[in-house]
């Protein structure tokens, strides 16, 4: 029997309501968050006018609307009002059925009428009634289920009720059609999207259930990010242990069978579960991963399931829907989930490959390495990002700013404990750093100094307010910097053991420097994942950029573990002790000048067992015509002759004197002296000193 559509008066009503009631208070109790919208339902129950006849709350799968509704329907029966409230999924999605399951809530006989119109005429008349001295809510939850019902209801049911009647349909998508199209739907409909939790809420229910540590609490808030059924599962297994119902296979398990129910075919979950291994998808991308075509059809019912949304550079599945259907791929096909990771990371590596000269490549850098990267990249990464953050050339306009950035950091400097989610197995990381280790980031910074040598050399990071949160110092590696660099304390000890011949490489005018040295990567705050992920982007463009990258970071755990995490190569006995006067501090080495971008992609796809695809055809004659004209300019840098220019691109396709006479139609020691005087404007004793030289000389370019 329902008892919402009566009123309730305080000790009067029927035997188990006083249980109820209790119930109801133990749930109320545990309520956390909606307050602006609870707040709106109390208006609407007190009497207060409300303009709007339908709300629609949406939101993906375990959001919270059902709770939401729940504590409608509490607030509602405080308040005297009627509320009747119908899951989609108990009843035939016809309008008959509709209104037969509204008289059994209603506590009418639908079986007297004749039929449905005389049911529909009951239903409203009965409804109205109701309204003229109280406040009558009828709700439908999983409303995205009711199909063709919901032209009915809109066009059959909606139109004839009082104005005193709210309607509130809950589902996973927001209403369109006719209720964007028509004016006065438009006018009468509130739409309201059900999100995440804030992380305060979070905090409260895990302390209001009974987790008491604060740690505790935080690790909740940082797996489930605010989502309401992931929180109360997560809660849950924290509480009950590995002896609750879901500790033999996990919460997150129990999240992707809930979503998975959204995905009616084998076809449309294919494609849901080659989605879950990518942060961002679009058609062409999913198509490569699942290796045959994916239809525009197809795309479109991925794209329009719930917890799949468009972001400014394709398509993402909710952060928890991707993580826990991964893992469940994982587990239980790990042939079939690391078949779907190779093509992914084969795909990002290709772009990296055949792109990286045109146009920066940082983006497909990140996603590769959130395949690739040990655990803490891994959780460097798996942050969504809110702001947007802009990375500013420091100039003399703005110089100020950044030493007022600086002067805040070292007097704001304090211990600092870093956490973060491994999203491939929900582990938490910690890494703790003292108060002088905060500082390391930023030791030996001048930047009035670095503003002088290497204009553009500093950037200042600011958030969307304009602040300045963060500063990179990425000096480039040309003959402008170089005696810099071997002078630095903590460049210099790298730059100086360099051979004549490397050191010489190195050596180029501009614009296009050889590299660069990282100085500095610093955030204000580095207890912001935020933060994090957008100063290690400042990495990403560079590593694959076909240049020389060198650092020697802060000799802390984190730093040599994520280095060489990212393929960075560690020269132990290049050391220095810059960062604190005692601990030895070494450099790390990525060089993918020439070739050794494919070496790099190839070793960092070894990995995870993938291989990397030979070039397409038009790739190597792209890259055949970029190295045709690197000799070219090379061979006007050395001021060489039309003839010196063919001998030594003979010599480079490693022929003999004697066969490069011959090719030439001139005897050997016309070659010979072609030869001596190239020597000598590269400052070469040999070939193959020639051969280095140039070779050198080319990658830096």
């Amino acid at each position: 029997m329902n008892v919402d559509g009566m009123r309730w008066e305080e000790g009067t009503g029927m035997p188990g309501w006083a249980a109820e009631i209790a119930f109801d208070e133990a749930e109320e109790a545990y309520l956390v968050g909606r307050g602006e919208e609870r707040a709106r339902f109390e208006r609407f129950v007190r009497g207060e006018s409300d303009e709007k006849r339908v709300w629609n709350l949406y939101g993906t799968g375990g959001v919270g609307k059902s709770t939401l509704l729940d504590a409608f329907r509490r607030q509602a029966r405080r308040q005297g009002a009627a509320f009747y409230l119908l899951d989609s999924r108990d009843f035939v999605h016809t309008g008959g059925a509709f209104c037969r399951k509204m008289l059994e809530l209603m506590r009418r006989s639908g079986g007297a009428t004749d039929g449905d119109e005389e049911a529909l005429r009951e239903v409203v008349d009965g409804l109205n009634k109701l309204a003229k001295d109280r406040r009558v809510v009828v709700a439908i939850d999983t409303f995205e289920e009711t199909g063709l019902l919901q032209e009915w209801l809109r066009d059959q049911f909606l139109r004839k009720l009082a104005s005193g009647i709210l309607v509130v349909l809950a589902g996973r998508h927001p209403l369109k059609g006719p209720w964007l199209l028509s004016p006065a739907w438009r006018e009468r409909t509130l739409w309201m999207p059900v999100g995440h939790l804030e992380r305060a809420d979070v905090i409260d229910y895990a302390r209001r259930c009974g987790i008491v540590s604060a740690d505790q609490a935080e690790y909740v808030w940082e797996r489930t990010q605010g989502h309401g059924l992931s929180l109360a599962l997560a809660v849950s297994s924290a509480l009950l242990g590995t002896e609750g119902p879901i500790g033999s296979v996990g919460w997150s398990s129990e999240l992707a069978s809930l979503w998975l129910k959204e995905v009616p075919d084998e076809e449309l979950r294919t494609l849901v579960e080659a989605a879950s291994l990518l942060r961002l998808f679009h058609q062409e991308l999913l198509a490569y991963v699942v290796e045959r075509e994916v239809n525009d059809e197809a795309f479109t019912r991925l794209t329009e399931l719930s917890f799949v949304r468009k972001s400014a550079k394709g398509w993402r599945l909710h952060d928890l829907m991707r993580e826990s259907t991964c893992g469940q791929l994982r587990e239980r096909f790990p042939g079939k989930y690391g078949k779907l990771a190779a093509r992914g990371v084969s795909y990002y590596a290709q772009i990296i490959r055949d792109d990286y000269r045109r146009r920066d490549v940082a983006a497909e850098v990140g996603e590769l390495f959130y395949f690739i990267g040990d655990e803490t990249i891994r959780a460097s990464l798996n942050v969504t990002r809110t702001k947007a953050y802009t990375w500013e050339p420091m100039t003399a306009a703005n110089v100020e700013e950044g030493l007022r950035y600086l002067e805040r950091r070292r007097s704001e400097a304090a211990p600092v404990r870093q956490r973060g989610i491994d999203p491939a197995t929900g582990a938490l990381l910690e890494a703790h750093l003292t108060k002088e280790e905060m500082l390391y980031a930023i030791a030996g910074l001048d930047l009035a100094e670095l503003l002088a040598i290497a204009p553009n050399a500093v950037l200042l990071m600011r958030n969307p307010e304009g602040d300045v949160h963060g500063l990179s110092a990425i000096i480039p590696i040309e003959s402008r910097t170089l005696a810099y660099l071997e002078q630095d304390p903590f460049a210099g000890p790298y730059f100086r053991s360099l051979p004549k011949e490397a050191r010489q490489a190195l050596n180029v005018p501009g614009p296009e420097p050889a590299g660069w040295f990282i100085k500095s990567i610093d955030i204000l705050d580095w207890n912001d994942s935020a933060l994090m992920a957008e100063a290690a982007s400042r990495m990403h463009g560079l590593m694959c950029a076909g240049k020389l990258f060198v650092t020697s970071p802060p000799p802390l755990a984190m730093f040599r573990q994520s280095h060489l995490g990212l393929g960075f190569e560690l020269l132990a006995d290049v050391t220095h002790c810059a960062y604190d006067g005692k601990t030895p501090t070494p450099t790390f080495v990525l060089d993918t000048r020439g070739e050794g971008l494919e070496r790099f992609l190839a070793d960092m796809l070894r990995r995870i067992g993938a291989e990397l695809e030979p070039a397409g055809e038009a790739a190597v004659k792209e890259r055949e015509a970029e190295e045709l004209d690197k000799r070219q300019r090379l061979f006007d840098a050395y001021g060489l002759t039309e003839r010196e220019r063919e001998a030594v691109q003979f010599v480079l396709e490693d022929y003999s004197n004697v066969e490069i006479a011959g090719r030439m139609f001139v005897s050997e020691i016309t070659v010979k002296k072609h030869l001596s005087s190239v020597y000598a404007k590269m400052g070469a004793k040999n070939r193959v000193q020639l051969i280095r030289a140039f070779l050198q000389s080319r990658d830096a370019q």
